[in-house]
């Protein structure tokens, strides 16, 4: 840790400030917060299937009336169940307690699953030889301090699951057991955010490996079937059409995905989502064309996958602060990766090589806590979409200038130096 240089001190320490406060915040939520959080729609798609009206789930006149009675004397406006079938069955069992306790209960499960998935993206990252176990800890805690993590805790939301998914797909595919990758990703965006991995999809189809191919099927198709078990064969339809005319119901200038940038112009109209629909498409052909990249080099892999990442929160009809998780893994393993890259220069300069992904994730933090301050009213207006779109373009740059590895000469290293192309 001595190693570190003076800026990757304080971007520790500040990160280790934002957690304790996170936790400071979350504790002082009120009854009424609580009621307002998104954790109502989560507890409502719950309860309907633990009460037996599994084909009332995507009724929002059943999800009005229930969301009424469960924050009462309250008044605020139904929040839609616009999950996956399979996220109301995993959410049921926490409606056996008050909504307040199931709030307390899920924001620290989805805390403990976003923390997992980290570790598993540090752990199993390029990290140089001898790389002491503190720098691994003290990276995890940075990727732990965004925004999205405050957000998701307050809102006891579950783009966790995701990010958990992402992480072992990585971590699988580093080793070569590409069909389980493809197992995880798909699973664990099945279970609640499908719409988030998108460009993920179109990641692994420009990757057109067999065996992630296989894997992701396979998972997609268990996902299916426990969804129509779950809300019978017109739950998934039902969810579906939700989950594209949702974002009506929201201001699109709050929204962290590309629409986010027309909507702060134009507001909710037609225009804007023409226009959204057009980003959407050049995101999601950006991810596929990263896949390809990966299809020719396998050592690509870890940049590649980091920007489809970003593109893939960039093409989601609809993503919040909250789904920013998703990316603390990328962040890890990337700056693992820089470290690795820079690992011959003397002294600290391999920790200097880790700034890059480092000052990125800073940026969309900062972004991110503005956009959360103003609703995405300040110019340049909605600024997340931004830097996810700066973080496609440098993810695009290195990607395109990675050559094939060369030979590890340290003994313990993992696979060999990253090369770049002069």
């Amino acid at each position: 840790m001595s190693r570190m240089p003076r800026s990757v001190r304080i971007t520790l320490g500040v990160s280790v400030a934002l957690l304790a406060a996170y936790a400071i915040l979350w504790s002082t939520i009120t009854q009424l917060e609580i009621g307002r959080s998104d954790f109502t729609s989560t507890y409502v798609g719950g309860l309907l299937l633990r009460e037996g009206h599994s084909a009332e789930l995507y009724d929002l006149t059943a999800q009005s009336r229930l969301h009424a009675q469960l924050i009462a004397p309250d008044t605020e406006g139904n929040l839609p169940f616009v999950d996956a079938p399979v996220a109301a069955a995993l959410a049921a069992p926490v409606t056996l307690l008050s909504l307040d306790l199931a709030y307390r209960l899920w924001g620290l499960l989805q805390l403990a699953v976003l923390a997992l998935a980290v570790g598993i993206a540090a752990w199993s990252a390029p990290w140089p030889a001898r790389t002491p176990p503190a720098a691994k800890m003290a990276v995890a805690v940075m990727a732990l301090g965004g925004a999205g993590t405050l957000v998701e805790l307050l809102q006891a939301q579950w783009g966790s699951v995701l990010a958990l998914g992402l992480a072992l797909a990585y971590r699988d595919w580093k080793h070569g057991r590409h069909l389980r990758g493809g197992m995880w990703l798909i699973l664990c965006a099945g279970i609640a955010k499908p719409h988030l991995a998108l460009g993920l999809v179109a990641f692994i189809l420009g990757w057109r490996n067999r065996q992630v191919l296989l894997g992701a099927l396979g998972a997609g198709l268990a996902v299916v079937v426990l969804s129509v078990l779950v809300a019978g064969p017109a739950g998934p339809v039902r969810f579906v059409e939700l989950a594209i005319t949702s974002n009506t119901q929201w201001q699109l200038s709050t929204f962290s995905s590309f629409v986010g940038i027309p909507g702060s112009f134009l507001g909710n109209t037609g225009a804007t989502q023409v226009i959204g629909a057009i980003g959407d498409l050049i995101a999601l052909g950006v991810a596929a064309a990263l896949g390809t990249m990966v299809r020719s080099i396998p050592a690509r892999l870890d940049v590649a996958l980091a920007g489809a990442a970003a593109l893939s929160i960039l093409a989601s009809p609809h993503a919040g602060i909250h789904d920013l998780v998703m990316l603390a893994p990328a962040m890890a393993w990337c700056t693992a990766l820089a470290v690795a890259h820079a690992r011959e220069t003397p002294g600290p300069g391999g920790w200097r090589g880790s700034l890059l992904p480092v000052s990125l994730w800073l940026l969309l933090t900062c972004a991110a806590f503005v956009s959360l301050g103003d609703g995405g009213a300040s110019p340049p207006f909605q600024l997340v979409p931004w830097v996810l779109i700066g973080a496609a373009a440098v993810a695009w740059v290195v990607s395109r200038n990675q050559v094939e590895p060369v030979a590890d000469p340290l003994p313990g290293g993992r696979g060999g130096a990253v090369a770049y192309a002069p």
